[in-house]
């Protein structure tokens, strides 16, 4: 593992590696798209480069990552994962509900809205293991508080950075960041690797990554767990995203100023490993994101014995489910 380069890193890209969640991902999304990256994207000037081990579970994987990232000479930072904090974290019981959860369970037909019971059960084991956005305000506050970079680049782990949206980007920080403490990069979703090589004109209209001058005061919410929108809630929070009533934990809006945020250059987010239509489609991720979430923690909490207050979901339909909520 190198370290970090003080004299040329104006900015920082942070990448957050968590783990894979089928059938949301493939069983080593992670990996291959690590070693796309570390193969293909550019060495950019002025930019160091960070990758986030979030709270990887098996240990095995989380080895080939480290690896991998060791022979790139890429700098990392592992936030563990461990079996005795996992061991002491409980089920959670909205005060909302007003009813016992196993009785609600089976007194809902669509498997969809069981789906969503059994995800606010797991809430706080969620909010440990996925450790969505604490991930990113760790990100952040390393960059502030332990290097000296003006602009903070907290990215998903499988975004990909051309030249063409570095450039962009670049250009939009030199020019407009002694004004501007937030800078937003809208994501092209692929669902095949090598149309990163492609020319032509990208759509990228999907959730967009979060750029922060160094002075930002805003983080994300550390309440919202993976699947619940953690990031919406910010871009909303920024004005960047038109505000809804569909947050449970949410802050008010800032007022809408030009010097809040700016839309500025696109970045790839690579392609998930598992069925295409996934990708093409929000509600086919929905289903299967709440699913990969409640399958992984369903073996974890097997592992180490929890009984489970609910039936197990390992036999859901992903069809059914966007039956439901259609």
């Amino acid at each position: 593992m190198k370290s970090v380069d003080e004299k040329d890193s104006w900015i920082i890209l942070y990448r957050i590696l968590g783990n894979d969640l089928p059938p949301r991902h493939s069983h080593n999304q992670t990996l291959t798209n690590l070693l796309f990256i570390l193969q293909n994207e550019p060495t950019f000037i002025h930019i160091q480069k960070i990758w986030i081990l979030n709270r990887i579970v098996h240990h095995d994987q989380e080895k080939k990552l480290i690896d991998v990232l060791n022979k790139y000479n890429q700098f990392y930072i592992r936030i563990p994962f461990y079996w005795h904090e996992y061991r002491q974290i409980p089920y959670y019981f909205s005060p909302r509900m007003n009813i016992n959860s196993t009785d609600l369970f089976h007194g809902v037909n669509l498997l969809y809205e069981k789906i969503r019971i059994i995800s606010g059960l797991y809430h706080k084991k969620n909010l440990y293991v996925m450790n969505n956005n604490a991930a990113r305000n760790f990100a952040l506050r390393h960059g502030k508080y332990q290097t000296k970079s003006q602009w903070l680049m907290v990215f998903d782990g499988n975004c990909f950075l051309s030249q063409r949206g570095f450039d962009q980007i670049f250009q939009s920080l030199r020019v407009n960041g002694s004004y501007v403490k937030y800078f937003i990069v809208p994501m092209s979703r692929l669902i095949e690797n090598k149309k990163i090589f492609r020319k032509g004109a990208n759509l990228a209209n999907e959730e967009p990554q979060i750029i922060f001058r160094r002075d930002s005061t805003v983080e994300y919410l550390e309440t919202l767990r993976y699947g619940h929108r953690p990031k919406e809630e910010l871009l909303v929070y920024l004005g960047a995203y038109k505000f809804h009533s569909s947050f449970s934990q949410q802050r008010k809006p800032l007022l809408t100023n030009i010097t809040n945020f700016q839309y500025t250059g696109f970045v790839f987010r690579l392609y998930s490993g598992f069925n295409p239509n996934n990708e093409r489609f929000i509600l086919d991720r929905t289903c299967t994101r709440l699913q990969g979430i409640m399958f992984f923690l369903e073996k974890l909490d097997k592992r180490i014995n929890h009984h489970p207050i609910l039936p197990q979901s390992s036999k859901t339909d992903r069809h059914q489910c966007l039956r439901d909520r259609r």
